[in-house]
């Protein structure tokens, strides 16, 4: 995979693990230019090559873990190199382009997972969470055994990523499993709502998005929820 024919950056650490990336920066300056993290799914070669004319659109590339088809945006066997590099790659851009009061993160599966995560490492506005992995120990065993090493750290469920004296961003949170019932996505149920009864017993600010439809148009779909997240920007 020859990433850098792909006219990507990267950001490097001092062992030389890369973390590529485009970045879009707004078409038109504002009052409000946000800057919006967007984190692919697992089995992603390529970042989605999306812009707006009103937001920071940043959409690195997960190529770690298992065949390099992505590591739930941590790192290696409890090496959360990843962790390090997009805290500081969000911190660099976000100073650069003036909006870090405006940082908002989205993702789907694999990258809701890692939408939550940053979202609450780098203290976001919010985040739109998407069939979201919420335990990797339970719902995705194959993600655990190879980014966890013996000595099991916290990032295995998000419900512990609450647990901290820190702003929290507002979660938005779109399944399907909220709807119906499903015996084929038990289990993913059981820890998406054990992460909901977390919210609603601790007062955090959530919301459940009914109106997101799948589409083979993920830019359309894009571009629904950063609308929806404009007009609730007042009030964060």
């Amino acid at each position: 995979m020859n990433l850098e024919a792909q006219d990507l950056h990267y950001k490097e650490d001092d062992q030389g693990r890369r973390l590529y990336y485009r970045f879009t920066p707004a078409a038109l300056i504002s009052n409000f230019v946000p800057l919006v993290v967007l984190l692919h799914d697992k089995g992603e070669s390529h970042p989605l090559h999306f812009e707006h004319k009103m937001w920071n659109v940043l959409t690195p590339l997960d190529t770690f873990g298992s065949q390099n088809k992505g590591s739930c945006w941590l790192g290696e066997e409890g090496d959360f190199f990843l962790i390090k590099l997009m805290q500081e790659l969000v911190d660099s851009l976000a100073l650069e382009h003036d909006c870090e009061d405006h940082i908002y993160f989205y993702g789907k599966g694999m990258g809701g997972y890692g939408a939550i995560l940053h979202a609450v490492l780098n203290q976001a506005n919010a985040v739109y969470a998407h069939q979201p992995y919420i335990n990797l120990r339970e719902e995705q065993k194959q993600f655990y055994d190879v980014l966890f090493s013996r000595s099991e750290s916290i990032e295995y469920d998000l419900v512990n990523l609450l647990h901290t004296s820190k702003q929290l961003p507002i979660f938005f949170l779109s399944d399907p499993s909220l709807q119906q019932s499903d015996s084929n996505c038990v289990t993913h149920h059981e820890a998406l709502q054990a992460f909901i009864r977390y919210c609603e017993d601790k007062g955090l600010k959530y919301r459940i998005d009914e109106s997101f439809k799948e589409s083979n148009d993920e830019e359309a779909s894009l571009k629904e929820v950063l609308t929806m997240l404009e007009k609730i920007s007042s009030q964060i």
